[in-house]
């Protein structure tokens, strides 16, 4: 009698804690928005980067919110957003509007993910009225820094020669390093894997998408080529996250104005 009770206590305990556990995953940990701070390079020039990837927006939230707090509070000279900024059923106005109040001295600026390719022509549209630049295969000289900056469509583009100016690059896919390092990119910033959305001690990352290869989250160096992988702010097919809080990065990047 007493080895069935204390059974059912035991049974109940694990039920107990995997019902919290869940709770965590689904309900707690998507929206604890973890904000980043990086010191990147060396040299007399400095500017603040803010990293955005993978929102996967479908209506205005708490993670939108915070976003919008990080800008004020970081004050970046420049925004970043690497792909992947929606889901298949989102609101364009709310999503327009979002995106206009991303505000950067020197500009912002998104390369597609593959979430942009699958939804089509209208999240472009979007950003368009947002006076957000898009950089689909394309190289621009920042007005105001002596930088170049390069987004990609794909994690097959072709990675062009630089100008001899500090160079940065916009990939959603983290693959994009060995080829960035081959052409004299100085720093990469790229998104896609969510960092796993869940991990565990010891394993790491349970899955990451196609064009991932070994980059799941954080800082990896090629060459003289860095690229910083962030975790990203939305989730995409399941709502859960667990020891992979969504990320929110602030860059602080030193560079001189000739590589």
């Amino acid at each position: 009698m007493t080895l069935r009770l204390s059974k059912r206590r035991v049974a109940a305990g694990v039920g107990a804690f995997g019902l919290l556990l869940g709770l965590y995953a689904f309900a707690i940990e998507p929206y604890w928005i973890d904000v980043t701070r990086h010191e990147v390079g060396a040299g007399s020039r400095e500017m603040v980067v803010l990293h955005l990837t993978d929102l996967h927006f479908s209506t205005p939230g708490v993670r939108e919110r915070k976003v919008l707090e990080v800008m004020a509070e970081a004050r970046p000279d420049l925004i970043v957003i690497t792909g992947d900024s929606i889901v298949r059923s989102y609101d364009q106005a709310a999503f327009t509007e979002f995106m206009g109040k991303l505000q950067a001295p020197l500009g912002v600026f998104a390369c597609p993910g593959n979430w942009e390719d699958w939804v089509g022509p209208s999240v472009y549209e979007c950003y368009r009225r947002a006076g957000v630049q898009l950089l689909d295969d394309k190289t621009t000289s920042l007005k105001g820094a002596p930088v170049d900056l390069v987004g990609f469509s794909s994690y097959g583009s072709t990675v062009p020669d630089g100008s001899g100016r500090f160079r940065i690059a916009l990939c959603h896919y983290p693959v994009i390093l060995p080829p960035a390092s081959k052409k004299g990119v100085n720093v990469v910033f790229a998104g896609h894997t969510h960092g796993g959305q869940v991990r565990l001690p010891f394993i790491g990352a349970l899955h990451t998408p196609f064009a991932s290869g070994p980059y799941e989250a954080g800082w990896y160096q090629e060459g003289s080529t860095r690229m910083y992988v962030s975790r990203g702010v939305g989730t995409s097919i399941l709502s859960v996250r667990f020891l992979c809080r969504p990320e929110v990065a602030v860059h602080r990047l030193r560079y001189d104005e000739k590589r």
